[in-house]
């Protein structure tokens, strides 16, 4: 990778930036008091702004159908389209787990203030279809983070357990594993590998196997997600399809990579499969070999602030951070 010391550009506001999604040249940003703000990173300079909610933006989320939809620390959910709330609704979640969407955006997941729950709700109506928790809940805290892979659902718990759904059987878990000694502040999957961190200042690479055949006991929660490729995860448990069998699947930490600071506030795999960033608490914004392992480099992307969110696509990532900057770089 050839040497990166400067970003390509930096946006210096007058808000902390608290979350990031981007709607093709349109980078749209959440604060941390409440407010949406909308970029043309063509020009780089704002196009429109609005107060969305009473308190911290968690979280942003593109949509396929227009729009975004945005997740209010106050405990509410909303999508909007050119400036306006199109719907909204109050989900008890006041807790520090941004919310995901499944991948046909039919549904969206988050975390809930009772204990260990998550609830899962339909991304157009947002309205809560089902609420669940993984088992001896009692014994995993608050879910600090999630994401959603095809029909799978990827919790991570203040106990530092990954606990692992199938969306459309969500009575029952498919896989719990601890993993870290702390709380899983972040994960992203690529094909059967879980890469999370915690305060433990370690990176943990999961791998998941598929083991003997067991008896299927469960019927479905929510219908299959359509127009969708299978991935080697998807293969692994693919015989969740089949009321005869189904894959049992275990898991193991198959790298631990030191991470050199307290924490993560965001891990990201890049969309070609080739690294992964991971975001430090002290600022700096570190990149990983997907193969190996390997850290290629550090910059001090927002140092020594924590950033705060962290998106990537094609060869860029684009960062903000408690110094209320955003940053953007190109890595080859």
């Amino acid at each position: 990778m050839a040497e990166v010391t400067r970003p390509d550009y930096i946006i210096r506001g007058e808000s902390i930036v608290t979350s990031l999604c981007r709607q093709n040249t349109t980078l749209v940003t959440g604060s941390e008091e409440g407010n949406i703000k909308l970029y043309d990173t063509q020009i780089m300079r704002p196009t429109a702004s609005w107060i969305a909610h009473k308190a911290q933006v968690m979280g942003l989320k593109k949509l396929d159908r227009g729009g975004v939809m945005s997740q209010g620390r106050e405990g509410a959910l909303a999508i909007w389209k050119e400036g306006q709330c199109v719907r909204s609704c109050s989900v008890p979640s006041t807790g520090f787990c941004r919310f995901a969407l499944s991948d046909d955006q039919r549904h969206c997941f988050l975390g809930l203030d009772e204990k260990s729950k998550i609830a899962c709700v339909d991304a157009d109506k947002l309205n809560i279809v089902k609420t669940f928790q993984p088992a001896d809940f009692n014994k995993k805290g608050m879910c600090w983070s999630l994401t959603v892979r095809g029909n799978h659902v990827y919790l991570g718990y203040e106990s530092g357990h990954i606990v692992l759904f199938d969306r459309r059987y969500l009575s029952t878990q498919v896989l719990e594993v601890k993993v870290h000694d702390e709380i899983v502040t972040t994960l992203d999957v690529r094909d059967n590998k879980i890469i999370s961190s915690s305060p433990d200042s370690t990176i943990k690479i999961t791998s998941l196997i598929a083991d003997e055949t067991v008896p299927d006991n469960s019927s479905r929660d929510l219908p299959p997600e359509t127009n969708q490729t299978t991935s080697p995860l998807e293969t692994i448990v693919s015989s969740l399809n089949s009321r005869s069998s189904e894959q049992k699947i275990s898991a193991e930490t198959s790298h631990t990579v030191p991470l050199k600071c307290q924490g993560s506030s965001q891990i990201r795999i890049r969309p070609d499969g080739k690294l992964f960033a991971a975001s430090g608490w002290d600022g700096g914004l570190r990149l990983y070999s997907l193969k190996k392992y390997k850290l290629l480099g550090i910059v001090e992307a927002h140092s020594p602030e924590t950033i705060t969110d962290m998106i990537t696509f094609d060869n860029r990532i684009i960062c903000s951070g408690r110094d209320c900057k955003i940053s953007f770089w190109t890595f080859y």
